[in-house]
């Protein structure tokens, strides 16, 4: 039972995971994009991560080598 509660994660926990704000976690439930799961009469949000993992995709090599020239272009300007 321990292990299945650290599956469940709330909506800010999974914006912290996910490093994205809770509005967006709350969007993509909206929108079905993550399947999530409200406690009966409560008004807690609990989201399995597994359901979590489902957003990520894998990364194209050349987008990810553009953000990190844009980053490092964004770190010199400052």
């Amino acid at each position: 039972m321990e292990s299945e509660s650290r599956d469940l994660l709330t909506v800010e926990q999974a914006a912290q995971y996910l490093q994205l704000s809770q509005s967006s976690i709350r969007s993509y439930i909206r929108q079905g994009k993550l399947n999530a799961f409200r406690i009966a009469g409560k008004r807690k949000v609990l989201i399995p991560r597994t359901e979590l993992l489902k957003l990520l995709e894998p990364a194209r090599a050349r987008e990810v080598e553009q953000e990190i020239a844009e980053d490092a272009r964004h770190d010199l300007e400052s």
